[in-house]
């Protein structure tokens, strides 16, 4: 077995790591945000979503990224709410 290999192989038997679910680390917060590791590894490196070095690791504070989430452009809870009231008012 090839050096490389046995490193992936050992990482994928320990699976996505989440401290108490508040620290993810780059698995569990792509699962989180619905991406894969490699896009959300190019969004850390264009500096696009919050993040956290503990020595060479990245790691994510859920509660940062749920707020990442939040700001992100679109309709709120609140407004899809109101539209839908305002749609069901109309028919």
């Amino acid at each position: 077995m090839k050096h490389g290999t046995a490193k992936k192989e050992s990482r994928q038997a320990h699976g996505r790591r989440t401290i108490n679910g508040y620290i993810l680390d780059v698995s569990a917060a792509a699962q989180f945000l619905g991406s894969t590791e490699k896009t959300l590894r190019a969004m850390v490196a264009r500096r696009v979503v919050p993040f956290r070095r503990l020595n060479s690791r990245i790691i994510f504070l859920k509660e940062e990224l749920v707020a990442f989430l939040q700001r992100l452009p679109g309709c709120a809870l609140t407004e899809a709410q109101a539209n839908g009231e305002k749609r069901r008012g109309e028919e």
